[in-house]
């Protein structure tokens, strides 16, 4: 995780080894730290978070003093059963696009074709939209988990609204 300073180009690395790490990759400080396919990065000001693909999880990263830990995830790829847990029991399969409103994180869960919640405070992780089955057709104008998505990989919001990329259909899907 690199950190570049606008005004003067500066690139700091202020997490991760450099090494794809799939086992006991958390509670470490900086390049300490493991992560195996950081793909998706927001942040609340204070904190990073970080969709971890390879290892199914979202990492936070404290600015400040750079200790790395897992807030969400298992560590393993879920594909069934994988909603309304907390922390590290909540199953994420490539979770890939990340974004917050500042109390929740929304993540675009990849591998199971649905857009997932976490609030911040505790960690409780909820399926926000998605079927959790791959949508080849009539995808659109559904709400919550009876609309349809194929591969969402990135994600964000203006404040309001959620705003999807929808990979495989070529769209960009609005969540209200």
């Amino acid at each position: 995780i690199r950190k570049i300073v606008i005004d003067n180009g500066t690139v700091t690395t202020i997490a991760g080894t450099g090494n794809a790490c799939t086992s006991n990759c958390d509670h470490a400080t900086g390049t300490s730290a493991g992560f195996s396919g950081p793909v998706g990065i927001t942040t609340d000001g204070t904190n990073l978070y970080v969709a971890d693909a390879h290892n199914d999880t979202i990492r936070k990263i404290v600015i400040d003093n750079g200790t790395v830990t897992t807030l969400a995830g298992t560590g393993s790829a879920c594909t069934s059963n994988c909603d309304h847990a907390t922390g590290t029991s909540a199953g994420f399969n490539n979770p890939y696009g990340i974004t917050t409103d500042g109390t929740n994180l929304y993540v675009a869960d990849y591998g199971i074709h649905r857009i997932r919640k976490i609030v911040i405070d505790n960690g409780t992780v909820t399926t926000l939209a998605g079927t959790g089955s791959l949508c080849r057709t009539n995808c659109d104008n559904a709400t919550g988990t009876s609309a349809g998505f194929y591969r969402p990989i990135d994600i964000t919001t203006d404040g309001t609204n959620l705003y999807v990329l929808d990979y495989v259909k070529n769209r960009i899907r609005k969540i209200e």
